[in-house]
């Protein structure tokens, strides 16, 4: 392959993808941390008695809000000394809508990059065939990429090997049968 041809397929394999994933961001926007947490920063106050006058006795609610992946919060009381106001599930429920919308999006690319690949193979122009090809692979890494901190390491596999398949299956269909 000249020198061209292979500018061509690296230039569609590079550029395909990223069009994809800039174009399904714009489409479908990422939940925003901001929407779900304040973002003020919290500092402790500082305190006026020496530390060994303030006592934590934490209550119920307090090991509850850890045990349920909140994030506790205190104010203080009259000696200045913190005591447990509330538990706040920001975080969690921001991962929760994160996960949500990579699960989407796994499903929204997935079949993308299997359909780029698909049509690499029927393009008649080979070169351009395989930069489709490659253009498609990477997205559909891509949307796996995504996908892959929120699934269990069983599912991770499986995912995998379907995706292995199905591009084994395609390939044998329509490369080996030219």
């Amino acid at each position: 392959m000249d020198a061209k041809k292979l500018a061509m397929v690296l230039g569609i394999a590079v550029l395909l993808p990223l069009f994809v994933g800039l174009f399904i961001d714009a489409v479908y926007e990422s939940p925003d941390y901001e929407d779900y947490c304040s973002f003020k920063p919290e500092f402790p106050r500082p305190m006026e008695l020496p530390p060994n006058e303030c006592s934590f006795d934490s209550p119920p609610e307090y090991e509850e809000c850890i045990n349920n992946e909140g994030v506790p919060r205190f104010d203080y009381d009259e000696n200045n000394c913190q005591i447990y106001s509330e538990c706040n599930f920001c975080n969690k429920e921001y991962n929760q809508a994160r996960e949500i919308y990579n699960r989407n999006i796994f499903f929204i690319l997935a079949p993308i990059g299997l359909a780029i690949v698909i049509l690499g193979l029927y393009l008649a122009v080979d070169y351009l065939g395989a930069g489709l090809m490659f253009a498609g692979l990477i997205t559909l890494f891509y949307a796996t990429a995504r996908a892959f901190p929120d699934l269990s390491k069983l599912l991770r596999a499986i995912v995998i090997l379907v995706e292995l398949l199905i591009i084994m299956w395609i390939g044998y269909k329509k490369i080996d049968k030219k």
